[in-house]
């Protein structure tokens, strides 16, 4: 009897747990969470933008990146370099530009043809007055050697045409141009005696590289300068002092100079050294630069001044073309050898 009612006492002791149902737990769960907060909305643009923003720092970067290397490449492109350190006469100089420059790489598409005959009538009219005056003055009648560089518009006053097919002159033709030295090389193709150089002659005493730009309606050699953006890539040209070129060639005597350099004549003559070298006779091509340079009648007047001071005269003037000979020339002194 005891034994039951302890148990019962026991029984009535322990507390109750009140089960609460499973779905109201869920709701009471919900109510204290409705959804997530502000901030963690807003992770995701954040996010977005500080992506965007970041592909977009490195694409300036990367632009502003291209354009300086853009930028320094056009200056390279465009500036001139002037091997200082190199004389006219130096060995390897002369290697170069007879194996690169006045090496004759074979016109194949021409081998079949018969040699092109030199239109002497689409030249300047004067032309061939003067190529007449170059055969009566000089001393080499027949198989002359010449030097001629008349680049651009001054190309029409070359007398080389009149001389290689009339009198059998052999030569040199400087032409800087790529398209003009295509058209020379083909008009020469079958002439062994005659040879085209993609040159320029430089004004200084040491070689150079310059942009070529045509301008306008004219063609000119532009000097430190850059190319304006819309106007894209320029030919380069390498320039060699006249005295390389003669010695290059085999040919420190020579019969005739023709210089048309649109006002660079003077500088070039400066170049040469005129006790190593003779020189016949020295034609200076002026007809363009007359038309565009108020100061042509000093610049004339400063040329004439120099060669007398190499013992040359003026012996004939046709408009704005000018003949000068070597005083005391004779078959002795001035024959074509090297």
């Amino acid at each position: 009897m005891s034994e039951e009612k302890s148990k019962s006492s026991i029984a009535n002791s322990t507390p109750k747990v009140h089960m609460m149902p499973v779905a109201s737990t869920k709701e009471a769960h919900l109510k204290g969470h409705v959804g997530p907060s502000a901030l963690r909305q807003l992770l995701p643009i954040v996010s977005c933008l500080l992506s965007f923003a970041s592909v977009l720092t490195v694409l300036i970067i990367y632009m502003d990146t291209t354009e300086i290397r853009h930028q320094q490449f056009r200056l390279n492109m465009s500036r001139d370099y002037e091997l200082y350190g190199v004389p006219q006469d130096d060995p390897t100089l002369l290697k170069f530009v007879r194996e690169i420059h006045m090496r004759k790489y074979p016109m194949t598409f021409l081998k079949n043809l018969p040699p092109k005959t030199m239109n002497l009538t689409d030249r300047h009219e004067l032309a061939p007055q003067i190529a007449e005056l170059i055969g009566k003055y000089a001393i080499t009648r027949k198989g002359g050697f010449f030097v001629q560089s008349m680049p651009w518009t001054s190309g029409n006053m070359m007398t080389s045409p009149w001389l290689t097919e009339t009198l059998n002159w052999g030569g040199l033709i400087v032409e800087p141009d790529p398209k003009q030295y295509f058209e020379l090389r083909k008009e020469n193709a079958h002439r062994n005696d005659v040879q085209v150089v993609h040159a320029c002659l430089s004004s200084t005493g040491f070689p150079k590289e310059v942009t070529i730009h045509h301008e306008d309606e004219t063609h000119d050699v532009k000097i430190n300068s850059l190319i304006d953006e819309d106007s894209g890539f320029h030919p380069r040209v390498k320039c060699f002092p006249l005295y390389t070129l003669m010695l290059a060639v085999n040919h420190t005597k020579i019969d005739l100079l023709s210089l048309g350099c649109q006002g660079q004549e003077l500088q070039i003559l400066e170049t040469i050294p005129f006790e190593r070298v003779t020189i016949n006779l020295i034609t200076i091509h002026l007809e363009d630069y007359y038309k565009y340079e108020t100061s042509a009648d000093q610049y004339v007047q400063n040329v004439t001044t120099y060669l007398q001071t190499k013992s040359y005269k003026l012996v004939k003037q046709l408009s704005h073309n000018y003949i000068f000979q070597l005083n005391g020339c004779d078959k002795s002194k001035c024959r074509n050898k090297p």
